[in-house]
């Protein structure tokens, strides 16, 4: 199997490719030497092109199915921690 990649999600990007955050999110499906990932890495602007940065995670499928589970498990607080204003 050669390395690949598949973008699933390029979040905070309007459609006319424009940021509406401050540290656009590309959510991707990888492959590298013969495994298979989940990527979320955050991406900058850079002479009219987005490329990543070192900053991100790369998951494989264990710790996708535990990340899963503790996002279901926990979405109702963390929805509220996110939209609550801070002091």
């Amino acid at each position: 199997m050669a390395d690949e990649t598949k973008e699933i999600a390029f979040l905070g990007i309007d459609e006319k490719g424009f940021p509406f955050v401050r540290e656009p999110v590309k959510i991707s499906l990888s492959s590298y030497k013969n495994a298979r990932y989940l990527d979320i890495r955050k991406y900058y602007e850079k002479n009219g092109e987005w490329l990543p940065t070192t900053k991100g995670i790369t998951i494989n499928s264990e710790l996708f199915e535990k990340f899963t589970e503790i996002i279901v498990n926990n979405k109702d607080e963390i929805k509220k921690w996110l939209e609550e204003k801070q002091q």
